[in-house]
């Protein structure tokens, strides 16, 4: 780096946890392996988790605001149309002032303008794509990236051969390290620990039927359980309470940036089966079941699926999903610790802890090609 000189990198995501946490992995280990970086993050729409990071990390955050897109072709549609026009000209200003050496897009409507406006100005394109399938975004952006990076190795073969490359799927270096740090504390300890999480989207199904799972065990089977659940902010008091009731030791509250320790304590993870939460569980080797949400074009179904071929993780379809077939998985695994074990070895297959870094090069290699 010491040949290069200072440079600006734009980096464009969408805000859900699903594209903006790779994205901030990314910067941190950017920023971290040079210091002298200035990043800036594009985003569509404020992320509830933008204040956090922007206090850590000397990132600045810009957003060029773009409604959902609609579903189907309406006066809604004339209207998303506009906003379009007006992102892309509050994105092509920000090219303007920011003079970008690299462009780095991480999926979402939310890449879109500022990838374009990366086009027009003749600045390399470099795209993450987290899931199995190739999103909405990246297949329409894919034509003009300079480098593209996969999470899952199979992703390769649905992009251009001279463009594509395996990275896997950055998480954060506080994330792995704490998740080192911490003792093991599963195995001095009385409770079978679950832990539940719906992710940014679609929790409340996954939540109430984890709820009634628990109302069909008896109470030795319920004190002989822990949970840690992590719910949103309106359900928060109502769910407490409910635990309470069923007499079942549970540690809840809303979003956690503990969740290294959570995992630590936990035998079982529940969850839905975006990227993120799959390579979490890659990455500390725990035991899934996966709930995919069902909607956002089913991308999570696609990441589910393939683990389920692997083995790596018990996998319950949404149409599927009852308090008895919830039960049925659960208890099995309890049960069993060899099927636990297994699964937990299977998926630490998908787990890649230099994916940041394998991103930074890439992004590196760019500028230098570029100048």
């Amino acid at each position: 780096m010491s040949t290069i000189k200072p440079v600006r990198v734009l980096i464009c995501t969408g805000h859900t946890g699903g594209h903006f946490f790779p994205a901030i992995s990314f910067a941190e280990a950017f920023k971290a392996a040079h210091p002298e970086v200035e990043i800036h993050i594009l985003m569509t729409r404020r992320a509830e988790f933008v204040e956090r990071f922007q206090s850590e990390n000397s990132f600045y955050f810009c957003i060029a605001s773009l409604p959902p897109m609609p579903a189907v072709f309406s006066f809604k549609m004339l209207l998303f149309l506009l906003q379009c026009v007006k992102a892309f000209g509050r994105t092509l200003l920000l090219f303007q002032r920011v003079k970008p050496a690299l462009v780095v897009g991480f999926g979402s409507f939310g890449s879109v303008p500022g990838v374009l406006c990366a086009v027009c100005f003749q600045k390399p394109i470099l795209l993450h794509e987290q899931n199995v399938a190739i999103g909405r975004a990246n297949q329409f952006l894919c034509r003009w990236a300079n480098q593209i990076a996969v999470s899952f190795p199979e992703t390769k073969g649905k992009f251009s051969q001279s463009k594509v490359f395996y990275s896997g799927y950055p998480l954060r270096t506080s994330f792995l390290q704490d998740f080192r740090d911490l003792s093991d504390q599963r195995s001095d300890k009385k409770l079978f620990t679950i832990l539940v999480f719906g992710g940014s989207q679609g929790a409340n199904r996954l939540n109430q039927v984890f709820l009634e799972v628990l109302e069909t065990l008896s109470i030795e089977e319920r004190t002989g359980l822990a949970v840690i659940h992590n719910v949103g902010n309106d359900e928060l008091t109502r769910i407490k309470k409910r635990y309470e009731e069923l007499g079942v030791v549970a540690d809840v509250s809303t979003f956690s940036y503990q969740i290294s320790e959570q995992y630590k304590r936990a035998d079982v993870v529940i969850a839905r089966a975006g990227a993120g939460t799959i390579f979490e569980l890659a990455a500390v080797g725990r035991a899934g079941i996966l709930i995919p949400y069902p909607h956002a074009y089913a991308h999570q179904k696609l990441n589910a699926d393939y683990l389920a071929q692997r083995n790596a993780a018990r996998v319950i379809a949404e149409e599927n999903l009852s308090q008895k077939t919830l039960r049925n998985t659960l208890l099995e695994l309890k049960n069993k610790a060899d099927q636990r074990n297994q699964l937990s070895m299977n998926i630490r297959q998908l787990a890649n802890e230099k994916a940041s870094q394998v991103l930074v090069e890439a992004g590196l290699r760019l500028i230098c090609e570029k100048n």
